[in-house]
């Protein structure tokens, strides 16, 4: 045995999001072996990438036939890549040690970005990332409340430097910091240009994977300034369900993209609200006005955050609330933005058709190369991958087979990304409607399901 060996075997392994093997995508690090036992760490280029552990498994499976491997053991790591552009030399010193910067915007106030944006770097920070946000909403500077900073004055700087505050294990930077909150803030346009440019300059960041920065809604100079004073990783819009919030949206979407910079997709943000002790839901700011954007503009849509009361509680009281779907959506937007620095195409792999029949208890999926696999909802529950379902350390299955309704029936999908969907279930227990299914794990059941009914024949 030797090296080729195991990296040919290595090389059948394949990321689904980019359709490569992990070798040619320099996944694999660091590989010894001693003692009859193969190490090597499987260090992918962003945190929260759910196939991690599929990974992992498909490494061991590649590796079992390999004569002379005893034992296998494999860290499972990632390390987060810097935007080349970010190289240029007009990138402000602050900025020399950020990898990635990602605006969060929207066309128009009032549709929360300011709370996705703190809801989505704490799940960056959750997963051990390095995380700053720079608030230059202007006008409207929430995020110190949402962080528990809101009596926060700026101090001065030494030779003009800026320290950023740290809060929830992120640095913070706000214009809110430098008036007093009783203050309306009146400035001119060009003159908060300048200081958002002064922010960029001034700011000591230091070591952050990510950056994200809360824009002021709309697309006004404080926008194109931005665009052009630094290279963005991307941009993430903002929207709320209703027609009108779409029809706004467009106008930033179509900014981002005269100005070259990548739009990383969509969140829905109040979508649907369910009152506590009831399952029914109250579409409150109407339908699938994120849905149909991303439909529009071709772009993922990255989830939809329904209004909870534990979460506003949350921002109002500058505290922090554990929540599977703002991961999820955090975990995309971790995808998007490695797409864009590795400059690698998101695979095309996805069903060509994907419908329900016999009342929402069957699935049939066409795939691109017209297989067509059926699949039940009873099993679609049964492999929920979510935490309510899966033990995320042992990958011991929570959820049991007889507690599933037999008849139970998939009541909606909805697409994630440009790699997965998530089925909701009638289900009421948890874990109905928080999975997300890779298009690779439904690929997978299909051909089992395939598998099974050859075997009762």
């Amino acid at each position: 045995m030797d090296a080729k060996e195991i990296t040919d075997a290595l090389a059948t392994v394949k990321d689904s999001y980019f359709n490569k093997n992990i070798i040619s995508l320099g996944y694999v690090k660091g590989m010894t072996l001693g003692n009859d036992t193969l190490r090597f760490s499987l260090r992918l280029p962003a945190p929260l990438m759910p196939n991690h552990d599929e990974l992992a498994q498909k490494c061991h499976d590649a590796l079992k036939d390999v004569p002379d491997i005893g034992k296998i053991e494999i860290k499972k790591d990632w390390e987060v890549q810097r935007l080349p552009s970010l190289n240029a030399p007009n990138t402000p010193n602050s900025l020399r040690s950020v990898k990635n910067i990602i605006a969060i915007a929207s066309g128009k106030g009032g549709v929360g970005k300011s709370t996705v944006t703190v809801c989505i770097a704490e799940a960056f920070v959750k997963a051990g990332a390095k995380v700053g946000i720079l608030d230059i909403d202007v006008y409207g500077p929430s995020i110190p409340n949402m962080v528990g900073l809101g009596d926060h004055q700026l101090g001065g700087s030494q030779e003009g430097v800026l320290e950023p505050v740290e809060a929830h294990g992120m640095k913070i930077m706000s214009m809110g910091f430098l008036a007093n909150k009783d203050t309306p803030v009146v400035w001119r346009g060009p003159i908060a240009s300048q200081l958002v440019q002064q922010f960029l300059g001034a700011v000591d960041w230091g070591e952050l994977d990510y950056l994200f920065v809360d824009m002021p809604p709309g697309t006004g100079d404080i926008q194109l300034t931005l665009s052009q004073a630094v290279p963005l990783t991307g941009a993430v819009i903002v929207t709320t369900p209703q027609e009108i919030a779409h029809t706004i949206a467009e106008k930033g979407l179509r900014m981002f993209q005269q100005v070259k910079i990548p739009i990383l997709g969509i969140v829905e943000n109040m979508a649907g609200f369910t009152p506590p002790g009831s399952d029914e839901v109250f579409h409150i700011f109407g339908e699938g006005g994120g849905s149909s954007a991303a439909e529009e503009f071709d772009l993922p849509l990255l989830g939809k955050i329904s209004l909870k009361q534990d979460l506003r509680e949350a921002m109002d009281s500058g505290t922090f609330v554990e929540d599977d779907n703002i991961k999820s959506i955090a975990s995309l937007i971790a995808i998007e933005a490695m797409a864009v620095v590795t400059n690698e195409e998101m695979s095309p792999f996805a069903p060509q058709e994907m419908n329900l029949s016999n009342g929402g208890q069957t699935l049939i999926i066409k795939w691109q190369d017209n297989v067509e696999h059926i699949i039940s909802a009873f099993t679609v529950r049964y492999m929920c991958p979510c935490a309510h379902c899966v033990d995320e350390i042992t990958g011991e299955k929570l959820i049991k087979e007889e507690n599933i309704p037999p008849n139970v029936k998939i009541t909606e999908s909805a697409p994630v990304g440009r790699y997965g969907v998530r089925f909701s279930f009638d289900d009421p227990s948890p874990g109905a409607g928080a999975g997300i299914f890779t298009f690779t794990l439904l690929r997978k059941m299909g051909e089992e399901a395939i598998e099974k009914a050859s075997f009762d024949v």
